[in-house]
C-alpha cells in the first residue's frame, strides 16, 4: 500500500514538472514567418493588378480632365479587344515570341553541346557568351540598331554593300525578325546554361555504354542527350515564354512598334494606348487581356510539354 502511494506521488511529480511542448509544429512556425513577406509581396503585386482591373471598367482621357472618370463596364474590353488592330498585334505578338524561343532552344543547344566538351580557352568563350544575358533591353535594341543594322554605317549594313546588296535596311524591311534574333541574342544564355546543366548531369557510364554497344554521336544525342534534356527545356521554356512575351524595351528604341504597326506586341500596344494615346481606361483593359492571354498561353505550353514527357 505504502509502495502504490509512493509510485503515485512521484509520478504526479514527474507529470508536474515536465516540460511543456511549444505551441505549434515547426513547419507551422515556419510557415507563419513567411506571412510577412507574402503580405508584402501581396501589397506590391496585386494591389496594381485590381487597381489596374478597376480602372478597366472606367472610360478616363488624362487630356480631357473635364469629362472625368465614368463607369462604362466592358465597353473598353469590347471596343478594344475586338478590334482589328488587336488582333493583327496579337498574332504579331505570337509570331515573335515562337521565332525568338525557336532561336533560343537551336541555339542554346548548339552551344551547349559546344561547351560540353573540353578545349583551350572554354572558360573565357563561356563568360563572352553569357555576357549578352547581363546587357539592358534598350542598350541591346540601340547596338543592334545603331552599330549593326544602320543603313548608313552599321556593321551588317557595310558588309552587305560589299558583296552587291545595296539598299540593306533589314529594322525596316523585316522589323519582326530583326527584333526576334536581338530577343533571341539576350536570352540565348539561359537557354546555354540550362541545357548545359542538363548535359553535364549525364552520367559517363551511360555514354561509354552507348559507345560500346556501337552507337555514333547522333544516335547518343537522340536517344540519350535529347531525352534527358526535356525536362530541362520545360524549364527553359516557360520562363522564356513569361519574359519574352512581355519585352518592351528592345521594340521601344529600335522600331518604335513601326514602320506602322509591323513590329507592335500587346505590351507596346498598352504602352502607345496609356501613355500616347492618354486612354488609360482602354490601356487598362489591354493590360488585363495581355496578363490574361499570356497565362492561357502558359497553361497550354505545360500541359504540352507534360503531354510529350509522358508519351517518352
Amino acid at each position: 500500500m505504502d509502495t502504490r502511494v509512493s509510485e503515485q506521488a512521484v509520478g504526479g511529480a514527474n507529470r508536474r514538472f515536465r516540460p511543456r511542448k511549444a505551441p505549434g509544429s515547426p513547419a507551422r512556425e515556419r510557415r507563419t514567418l513567411l506571412y510577412p513577406g507574402l503580405v508584402v509581396v501581396g501589397i506590391i503585386t496585386q494591389v496594381p493588378f485590381l487597381l489596374t482591373i478597376y480602372l478597366s471598367f472606367q472610360s478616363w482621357t488624362l487630356i480631357r480632365p473635364d469629362l472625368g472618370r465614368q463607369f462604362i463596364g466592358f465597353g473598353n474590353y469590347a471596343q478594344q479587344i475586338f478590334s482589328g488592330e488587336f488582333g493583327v498585334i496579337l498574332v504579331q505578338t505570337l509570331i515573335l515570341s515562337f521565332l525568338a524561343l525557336a532561336l533560343c532552344c537551336l541555339v542554346g543547344l548548339g552551344l551547349a553541346l559546344l561547351l560540353n566538351r573540353d578545349f583551350y580557352g572554354k572558360s573565357l568563350i563561356q563568360t563572352l557568351l553569357v555576357t549578352p544575358f547581363f546587357i539592358m533591353p534598350t542598350v541591346t535594341g540601340l547596338i543592334w540598331k545603331n552599330e549593326l543594322f544602320n543603313p548608313s554605317f552599321g556593321l551588317v549594313t557595310y558588309f552587305a554593300n560589299l558583296v552587291g546588296v545595296n539598299n540593306f535596311d533589314p529594322m525596316a524591311h523585316y522589323p519582326l525578325i530583326m527584333i526576334a534574333t536581338m530577343v533571341a541574342w539576350e536570352w540565348e544564355p539561359l537557354f546555354m546554361l540550362v541545357l548545359l546543366a542538363g548535359l553535364q548531369a549525364i552520367s559517363e557510364d551511360e555514354i561509354e555504354a552507348a559507345q560500346l554497344d556501337g552507337c555514333n554521336r547522333i544516335r547518343i544525342f537522340r536517344y540519350i542527350e535529347l531525352p534527358h534534356l526535356l525536362p530541362y527545356y520545360r524549364v527553359v521554356i516557360l520562363l522564356g515564354s513569361l519574359f519574352i512575351l512581355q519585352i518592351f524595351g528592345e521594340i521601344y528604341v529600335s522600331t518604335a512598334g513601326g514602320p506602322g504597326n509591323s513590329s507592335m506586341n500587346l505590351p507596346y500596344l498598352v504602352y502607345q494606348t496609356g501613355l500616347v494615346g492618354w486612354q488609360v481606361g482602354a490601356a487598362s483593359a489591354i493590360g488585363v487581356a495581355t496578363l490574361i492571354i499570356t497565362l492561357l498561353i502558359l497553361t497550354l505550353l505545360l500541359r504540352t510539354m507534360n503531354a510529350v514527357a509522358k508519351e517518352d
